[in-house]
């Protein structure tokens, strides 16, 4: 176990026992990897923004439930994909990423291949590279959170890394 792990998994016990602080550093913690998955999901930063603080005050009123601290990575990316998917039923907005505005200018996407390669990705295999590397998620807690399997995450993981070399030597 790391030791940013670590301090993760005292802040929630902390927040359990109702440390408001220790709950405000675990938002912060999560915020820049829940809104880069959360942009993933839809496409749409203002819907990611939303869906993301919905989900951070789902958080709040549920940690109490969260048995083994350890988990928490999980429980964050759950909370905030179905957060995700439920705006977008209510908004009634299920839509292929190719529909999508581009989150960044023409000239901010030349700056950076990688990130034109990974907004490039198929939805599936950009929520595993978003959650792998970016979150840095163990291959069980994408698993868990995409609620798909293992050997599954596995291989769209390859798949996407494949891509991604593909796209970046072009």
């Amino acid at each position: 176990m790391s030791i940013q792990q670590a301090q993760v998994e005292l802040w929630v016990l902390e927040a359990q026992s109702g440390d408001s602080k220790a709950f405000s550093e675990l938002c912060q913690h999560f915020y820049p990897s829940a809104i880069s998955f959360s942009i993933k999901l839809c496409g749409d930063i203002y819907l990611a923004e939303d869906a993301v603080q919905s989900a951070l005050l789902k958080l709040s009123k549920t940690i109490s439930k969260l048995r083994d601290p350890a988990a928490i990575n999980t429980w964050v990316f759950k909370l905030v994909r179905w957060q995700v998917l439920y705006m977008l039923k209510l908004q009634n907005r299920y839509r292929s990423m190719e529909d999508t505005e581009p989150l960044y200018s023409e000239d901010q996407l030349e700056q950076y291949d990688l990130a034109k390669a990974i907004a490039a990705l198929p939805d599936i295999e950009g929520q595993v590279i978003c959650l792998f590397y970016l979150a840095q998620l163990e291959l069980n807690e994408v698993a868990a959170v995409l609620e798909i399997p293992t050997g599954t995450v596995k291989s769209r993981l390859f798949r996407a890394r494949a891509r991604l070399k593909q796209a970046l030597q072009t």
